[in-house]
């Protein structure tokens, strides 16, 4: 990161409700090195949920009867007032702590909060390329460059943050992949907008197609086109769910730019991604036998996850 990526911002309640369930106060990006940082929950002027996830570097959380460093990937999750601190340590100049932090209240978040703090305690760790972390990485950048939040918008991304992470942290953790498998998900993540076939991806690893089939099916418990089908789901869901996202980042391979592009105007596209004459898909698969009447757009409601199912057929 460089200094222009750092930065915090806060929000004001623009909404008419008195008492919203959920609020924003404020977050940002921030590096703290050869200074005094040093928080103590208990008796500090603050109030409020707080989220601190450690991008680089590493900072120290104590709370009664442990004390946990927080390296790369580390995240804590409190509410403030409570028994605990958090810090750089003083007697290590050498030390920088990069971090993200979201700062939240409201009775909604209390659930969430409960759940984790029983299920997985104060600290855990996160993907840097999870959902929790990405969605507060990418409004970042988007404030900086001038997008100004909306009405209760505060509110509807602190939820779908905290169902992010409550969904993240529940999900079960596979064995660590071989180094064939990691490199396959690796150049997946990279690459997924491009046109991939397996063989290709199997003679980059100087495997065969049906042994590299087996092998990523048993370390990942499913196939390398459904996970490849999974990462590009991922990023087209995250385009529709953010507008102004979508209308900068062209669409990945086989998600066709008007399903995009009518999220982002409020219309239908003027046809679903299907050759009529020919009963195939963009893609190149074959569809049953249907009447072209039945493929009217008039005929077939147009929605987001209807094209993301019609895709999947």
């Amino acid at each position: 990161m460089t200094n222009k990526t750092f930065g915090s911002f806060g929000f004001l309640q623009s909404g008419s409700l008195a008492d919203e369930p959920l609020v924003l106060l404020d977050f940002g990006l921030e590096a703290r090195q050869k200074e005094a940082y040093d928080y103590d929950n208990a008796k500090r002027d603050y109030s409020g949920y707080l989220f601190q996830y450690t991008l680089r570097g590493q900072g120290v959380f104590e709370e009664p009867g442990q004390t946990q460093s927080l390296s790369a990937g580390k995240a804590f999750l409190i509410h403030v007032p409570e028994e605990s601190r958090y810090f750089l340590p003083a007697d290590r100049p050498e030390v920088c702590w990069e971090f993200l932090y979201v700062h939240f209240r409201g009775e909604a978040a209390l659930p969430f909060f409960n759940r984790i703090r029983e299920s997985f305690g104060s600290c855990f760790f996160l993907p840097r390329d999870s959902f929790p972390i990405l969605l507060w990485l990418n409004l970042h950048r988007e404030i900086r460059e001038g997008r100004q939040l909306k009405s209760y918008e505060g509110g509807e991304l602190v939820y779908r943050f905290l169902s992010a992470l409550l969904r993240t942290l529940e999900s079960p953790s596979l064995p660590e992949p071989s180094p064939a498998v990691a490199a396959a998900l690796h150049y997946m993540k990279e690459h997924f907008p491009e046109r991939l076939s397996m063989e290709e991806l199997a003679a980059r690893l100087d495997l065969s197609a049906a042994y590299f089939t087996r092998l990523f099916t048993r370390e990942t418990g499913q196939t390398p086109l459904a996970s490849l089908t999974g990462i590009r789901l991922s990023h087209a869901v995250f385009l529709l769910l953010n507008t102004s996202a979508s209308r900068r980042s062209p669409p990945p391979a086989g998600f066709p730019a008007a399903i995009i592009s009518a999220r982002c105007s409020g219309k239908r596209p003027a046809s679903l991604p299907l050759s009529i004459g020919t009963g195939t898909l963009d893609s190149g698969r074959r569809l049953p036998s249907v009447h072209k009447s039945r493929l009217s757009t008039n005929y077939l409601p147009f929605s987001p996850l209807f094209s993301l199912l019609f895709l999947l057929y």
